[in-house]
């Protein structure tokens, strides 16, 4: 098997078992997160050891972002309690970004962004699969009645990677499947009846119609696909599926209250006032000490509270003070840094979600598929951005050979 060859195992491999959360369902078999990021890391060994040997190893502005955090998150450790769950934190994020720069590496070429790209294509349509089999058979994966949630067992991140697969698989899916693509997405996120992920797929949805293009043939289509789903809700079959959803279980007070709030504009269930009271907390911990911040992992142990703030921007200033905002910030733009025309219909709607979701998750710098998407679009970007920077050369190159023939 070439080099080329096998590096195209390792990108499927890492796709498929990160991007799915495969990683973290085998936990259920004793299989946890760290054994596969092992397994992924060994699988790419021969390819790190020919690219050190060759001096091919690129130093990119996210692997800059990548030391700055680690340096923070331990500088900060020793401020903290110390205690086991400091201790905890600063590991985690340790392995976060070991895994952030092992698929800046995997994805480093085009040919190996676009496999990525297909890969997490299947991956999506394998998860609305099970999102929409779980619909009717409730807590196959989920432990909460009617929220889908696929192998996430959790129906909030598994929302936002049909999300985060929308942007990053639509320019490999062939235009004429473009708008079912979207749609089937759509569909796959409202099973979970996530309200931040419902959003982001609006936001994204509509980017992606906005830079496509309003065309005649694709306003018929929207047209015919809005009457179809219109009608459905208006016919005998509706109340069929609703009566059906209920006597399973997969409707019942608390997901018709989540919906309220798309008509409504209120959020009153109890996982939203639970939201509520955690980013309360979180930000009297954040004026108690606005400057300096509590210690890294503080965030993680709320005082009254089981869970975080479900806020990344809350969390990163619980721990760190009015400088945890640039680390967000510092994300984003290492991201994004030189993004261009041609990577712009992935770069823009990923910055944009990516940004929203952290309102939504104090989880935004751990869990695997964000990374592994991170370090996708940070790819494509340097990529874009490489080929610019070669292409005044190449023309230059070409002019006195050009000039040679003509003389």
């Amino acid at each position: 098997m070439s080099l080329h060859r096998y590096r195209q195992v390792c990108v499927v491999a890492a796709v498929a078992i990160f991007f799915s959360n495969f990683a973290n369902y085998a936990e259920r078999w004793g299989l946890i997160p760290l054994y596969w990021v092992a397994f992924i890391g060994m699988l790419s060994a021969p390819l790190l050891l020919v690219a050190a040997t060759e001096s091919r190893l690129q130093v990119r502005p996210l692997l800059l972002w990548g030391a700055g955090y680690l340096l923070m998150s331990i500088a900060w450790y020793f401020p903290s309690r110390q205690d086991d769950i400091a201790y905890q934190e600063v590991q985690t994020r340790v392995l976060s970004v070991i895994f952030l720069a092992l698929m800046l590496f995997l994805f480093a070429g085009p040919a190996e962004q676009r496999l990525a790209r297909q890969t997490i294509a299947l991956v999506q349509l394998v998860a609305i699969g099970l999102n929409i089999y779980e619909l009717f058979n409730p807590l196959t994966f989920s432990k909460i009645p009617g929220r889908s949630s696929g192998l996430f067992e959790n129906s909030n991140p598994c929302g936002a990677a049909l999300v985060l697969g929308l942007i990053l698989s639509y320019g490999v899916v062939p235009s004429r499947l473009r708008l079912p693509f979207v749609l089937a997405t759509g569909v796959g996120i409202v099973t979970t009846f996530s309200r931040s992920a419902m959003l982001g797929w609006v936001l994204v949805s509509g980017n992606l119609a906005f830079r496509s293009g309003l065309s005649i043939q694709r306003l018929r289509a929207v047209a015919a696909a809005g009457v179809l789903i219109v009608g459905f809700i208006f016919s005998p079959w509706w109340r069929q599926l609703e009566q059906k959803l209920e006597q399973r279980g997969a409707l019942n007070l608390d997901l018709i209250q989540r919906l309220a709030f798309f008509t409504t504009g209120r959020a009153s269930d109890d996982s939203a006032n639970e939201r509520y009271s955690v980013l309360v907390k979180g930000w009297e911990l954040f004026t108690n000490h606005p400057f300096i911040g509590n210690g890294t992992g503080a965030a993680r142990d709320l005082p009254g509270f089981d869970v975080s703030t479900h806020n990344i921007y809350v969390y990163l200033l619980v721990d760190h003070g009015i400088l945890g905002l640039a680390i967000m910030a510092g994300l984003l733009v290492a991201t994004l840094w030189g993004a261009g025309r041609a990577t712009a219909e992935v770069a823009w709607p990923f910055g944009l979600f990516l940004a929203v979701w952290g309102m939504f998750s104090h989880n935004v710098l751990e869990e695997r598929y964000i990374l592994l998407a991170v370090a996708l679009v940070a790819s494509m970007v340097a990529s874009a951005r490489h080929a610019r920077a070669e292409a005044p050369e190449k023309q230059a190159a070409r002019i006195p050979a050009e000039a040679m023939v003509t003389a």
